[in-house]
């Protein structure tokens, strides 16, 4: 059978751009294929799929060399309209990708640009409804959304045209754990089904590495491995051993073979919990045992966010959160999770001003926000949104920081200090001369964090932070949250993502909607639940209570 997609010696340079996206790729992708595409932030991933439907270099322009052809058809030449039957492509910034301003209108619209007959639409507008949990949504407004929910949109809009190749820029990222789950296994159930190709660039590793029939590894432009799961684990337990899920590294270092070889006894590595539990059972000549020390509590006297009995909401008929009460202390990292829709970044839009309560008030240093300008709250809680595209104005990184400071009237050396700092805590010295439009996902949302910790106010909100960044980045981000926790600054996190919240955070905020639903420690929320917790936890609560990370536990060979 004939592949669906071949890249041929694929090079690919952006407009303006200093070095390649792209160098010399080939790749081939076959009817099933489940193609995972990992790398650090700006190696390509996003190019790549950006290939697959002529987006690059259609959209982009820039310099194209190679050839790129799906079901046979060259996607230089090829109609947009005839590639969309055979492409679909779900952006990394799912706002971007919106058309229309209700869900059953943004997930007909495609269909009805191929000229589906309208009885058909129908059913297929239901059907990819059904197919991501979106039928309660049908005839909300795009507007009203959260980020994950907007995510799912888009996703259905592509299932439903039936293409061939699914490929999905960061499809989880801000799906909360179990439409994760439920999502990722719909996409799988196509592919099996169907015969389609799914092409899936991700960060978080541990949602499906299980799923991929192959990964593949883009490191500056360059494919380096284009290998199967178990292969791909053995090169990763040595050399990229961050690329690995958390129980792969737990095991990666487990004493018991020659070195080089993976420490198991059939050599392989387990991604999920149902295969390291089999592990375990059938292999007892290492056991684990904790390693982890809790940090002694911080106890500040000082609080620098209050929410008064909160009501808000869009709808005061139908409010998201009601008397909500919140107190949020000097020198905490707090991540707010909950399932998407319940009210997350709906609330943390109220510690600034962005929106207005129902009832209640919000008050930051013991000052009600609604008697506060816009410049005075920024000055006390910086605030960062889900799309970082929306905080640039300058043709520079480095411009940018340096107008944040200024519009802050910080000048002269202070703001020299600060730019400095912000510049080496969130890695961006190679980037300071690059648009910051024309960066990678997670290079753009390093560069937006910039802009608003820059002046470290007292407090910074950050919805979805890890939103496109890379794992080795998103490891450095949490151990700058806690440095600034450290020094007296507080850090309110909205997320989804399990794993960095148990290492980020010093305490945990589940929201519900009926509130607040669990309020503590990492340790005292995440330990024992059923979804939101670590692959960790979910393997070891019963063998070392408490572990939540593959670096709080160790192995001990029996004597």
């Amino acid at each position: 059978m004939a592949p669906l997609a071949v890249l041929k010696q694929v090079t690919y340079t952006y407009p303006g751009a200093a070095r390649t996206a792209l160098q010399t790729v080939d790749l081939t992708i076959d009817a099933a294929d489940v193609v995972l595409v990992i790398g650090g932030s700006g190696s390509g991933k996003t190019t790549l799929l950006r290939c697959l439907n002529g987006i690059v270099p259609r959209f982009h322009g820039g310099v194209f060399g190679g050839s790129v052809t799906v079901e046979g058809l060259d996607t230089r030449s090829e109609p947009s309209r005839r590639l969309a039957r055979s492409v679909g492509l779900v952006f990394q910034d799912p706002e971007s990708q919106s058309v229309m301003t209700g869900v059953e209108r943004e997930l007909a619209f495609g269909l009805e640009n191929l000229g589906v007959p309208s009885a058909d639409i129908t059913r297929l507008v239901e059907e990819a409804l059904i197919s991501t949990g979106l039928s309660h949504l049908r005839h909300a407004p795009l507007s009203e959304l959260s980020g994950g929910e907007l995510q799912r949109v888009a996703l259905a809009g592509v299932i439903a045209m039936q293409p061939r190749i699914l490929a999905l820029d960061e499809p989880t990222s801000q799906l909360d754990p179990v439409s994760s789950e439920d999502l990722l296994a719909a996409i799988r159930r196509l592919s099996e089904d169907t015969g389609a190709a799914i092409v899936l660039a991700e960060h978080r590793i541990e949602r499906c590495l299980h799923l991929a029939t192959r990964v593949v590894v883009l490191d500056q432009g360059e494919l380096i491995r284009d290998d199967d799961p178990d292969t791909f684990a053995r090169w990763a337990a040595i050399a990229r051993p961050d690329w690995l899920t958390p129980i792969g590294r737990l095991f990666s270092r487990r004493p018991s073979t020659p070195k080089g070889h993976l420490p198991t006894p059939d050599g392989r590595l387990p991604f999920t919990v149902k295969d390291a539990h089999a592990l375990l059972a059938r292999d007892d000549s290492c056991r684990l045992i904790p390693s982890w020390h809790d940090d002694p509590p911080r106890r500040s006297s000082e609080t620098v966010l209050s929410a008064e009995k909160l009501t808000i909401g869009y709808d005061p008929e139908l409010p998201l959160a009601v008397g909500l009460d919140l107190t949020v202390d000097r020198g905490e990292v707090v991540a707010l999770m909950g399932e998407n829709g319940v009210g997350k970044s709906t609330l943390v839009k109220h510690f600034n001003g962005l929106l207005r309560p129902l009832r209640g008030r919000i008050l930051l240093d013991g000052i009600d926000v609604a008697t506060l300008s816009v410049s005075d709250a920024a000055h006390l809680c910086g605030y960062l949104g889900q799309n970082p595209g929306d905080y640039f104005v300058k043709e520079s990184v480095a411009a940018e920081i340096d107008y944040s400071l200024a519009t802050l009237d910080l000048r002269g050396e202070r703001a020299a200090q600060l730019s400095e700092r912000v510049i080496t805590d969130l890695d961006l010295a190679d980037l300071l001369d690059r648009d910051p439009r024309g960066l990678s996902g997670g290079e753009r949302t390093r560069a937006a964090l910039a802009i608003v910790a820059c002046a470290e106010p007292p407090l910074l909100v950050l919805d979805e932070p890890t939103r496109g960044v890379d794992p080795s980045h998103k490891t450095r981000l949490a151990k700058l949250l806690r440095a600034w926790a450290a020094a007296g600054r507080t850090t309110f996190v909205v997320t989804h993502d399990v794993e960095f919240a148990a290492r980020a955070a010093s305490r945990v905020i589940l929201l519900g909607p009926d509130g607040i639903l669990a309020d503590g420690s990492p340790r005292h929320v995440l330990h024992r639940a059923l979804f939101f917790t670590t692959q960790i936890d979910r393997l070891l609560r019963d063998v070392t209570p408490g572990a939540l990370l593959d670096d709080e536990v160790t192995w001990e060979v029996p004597s």
